[in-house]
């Protein structure tokens, strides 16, 4: 595991997706997360980004009715989806109280159901075997315990359930510069520590899930960051998003540096996108 150089709390990661939720917003939408892309692909960032949700969610297996918890929902658009593609039930949890508020104003779905609270996945009050199935889109690396967010996961999901996670990855032999790049990219990104997959695999174990697959979508994902650099570049050409992204800049400096970091680490080979899925034993 990397950690970050300086302590980041729940609440902080909260409050950066507040502070930057029209930022967020402005330049990349609803979603939040990675869109995937094959070589010289001109999609649209909603249908890269429905195209990782979908092989995402391939080894899940939602019938109508399942019971679904997205954690890290965000807005609450992959909520939504989900629930219109398979009718299921799905509840999410946010740690950002403008992203569960606005989650909240969106219309219910024509099929499956939706339900978004306000919380702490670490601390949440889910009843124990409550969910048939997870997913966690680019959330774990904001845990501050990552061992805790697999045995909660163990603890909510049926037996049986499965569990698909996309998430930033690190490469165990980075060099000293790249870890330097990487504790960069955590406190700039609110993230509490960053971990590989064979740390991920190994708290899976310790929180008896099964480990069925991973796999690297680096490639895939990487015209993302390139695309939200061009869009928050056209974004800070409004005029009241560049007075409140600067005021931010001023207590933050180094969120400047947060996708000048990501593309770099995503290059060096010192981070990686990673998708992968667990099993809860029967």
């Amino acid at each position: 595991m990397l950690c970050s150089p300086v302590e980041v709390a729940p609440e902080g990661v909260g409050d950066h997706y507040d502070q930057l939720d029209e930022l967020y917003r402005s330049i990349w939408g609803t979603t939040l997360h990675h869109g995937l892309w094959s070589p010289e692909d001109s999609s649209s960032v909603e249908l890269a980004t429905n195209r990782l949700l979908k092989l995402i969610l391939l080894s899940l297996s939602i019938n109508p009715g399942a019971r679904l918890i997205d954690i890290g929902c965000g807005y609450g658009a992959d909520a939504h989806h989900i629930a219109e593609l398979t009718g299921a039930s799905v509840s999410g949890i946010t740690i950002s109280r403008a992203q569960a508020t606005k989650a909240r104003e969106m219309p219910p779905p024509s099929k499956g159901k939706v339900s978004i609270k306000h919380g702490d996945w670490l601390q949440n009050t889910y009843p124990a075997e409550n969910f048939d199935c997870a997913i966690a889109l680019e959330s774990l690396s904001h845990m501050q315990s990552k061992k805790k967010f697999f045995s909660e996961l163990h603890r909510v999901l049926v037996p049986g359930g499965r569990a698909a996670i996309a998430c930033w990855t690190i490469n165990p032999e980075a060099s000293i510069p790249e870890r330097i790049l990487l504790r960069i990219l955590c406190v700039s990104g609110a993230l509490p520590s960053l971990g590989s997959i064979r740390d991920y695999r190994t708290f899976a174990h310790k929180a008896e899930l099964s480990f069925m697959e991973s796999r690297d979508l680096t490639a895939q994902v990487a015209p993302t960051w390139s695309l939200i650099a061009r869009n928050t570049l056209r974004a800070l050409m409004r005029p009241r998003l560049l007075v409140s992204s600067l005021k931010i800049g001023v207590r933050r400096p180094l969120l400047s540096c947060a996708i000048p970091s990501m593309i770099l680490a995503f290059h060096t080979g010192a981070l990686c996108y990673s998708a992968l899925w667990v099993e809860k034993k029967h």
